[in-house]
């Protein structure tokens, strides 16, 4: 990695070489953009006849990428994602709170109580989609932890007459 330093903006800044990653036309490589669906068609707004949403447009931009095969975009249920540990794959997480008494406030960092990381949530959650997308990919499925459990009911069904079904 090159660091160099700008005098204009008076700050350090790190070259990357993305180029020897991924070269154009290299199809044995490709770029995978994983992408939560709970945003998916939340942006109705309309501003001016418009819609506004930033989420939308770049979503667009993306799928007309992948059409033209310069990457793989995949879409993933966001389900426990932000609620389970990384590390151990547990939802064993604390919210770490600021201040005291009527100032006190939750702020986007948990604690696992198993593992003791501290975790940004939105990081967390990034790094277990890309584990579901990994399990998938090596044919493991979607793990238990990020799956929804059905819902097991003891009601009986039963018709609109009364009686019970058989």
């Amino acid at each position: 990695m090159n660091t160099s330093y700008c005098s204009s903006k008076s700050f350090f800044f790190s070259e990357r070489k993305h180029k020897e990653k991924f070269e154009e036309g290299d199809r044995t490589r490709m770029q995978l953009i994983i992408f939560g669906d709970g945003m998916k068609n939340k942006h109705h707004d309309k501003f001016k006849g418009l819609r506004c949403g930033v989420y939308d447009k770049l979503y667009k931009q993306l799928q007309r990428r992948e059409r033209l095969e310069e990457l793989l975009l995949l879409d993933i249920n966001e389900y426990n994602t932000s609620k389970t540990c990384n590390s151990c794959l547990e939802s064993n997480l604390q919210n770490l709170r600021r201040g005291s008494g009527e100032d006190e406030c939750k702020i986007q960092v948990l604690i696992c109580k198993r593992c003791n990381i501290f975790w940004n949530r939105n990081v967390m959650a990034a790094k277990n989609m890309f584990t579901i997308a990994e399990s998938i990919w090596n044919g493991n499925g979607r793990p238990n932890v990020f799956q929804r459990q059905s819902a097991t009911s003891s009601v009986v069904a039963a018709s609109h007459s009364g009686g019970a079904l058989t």
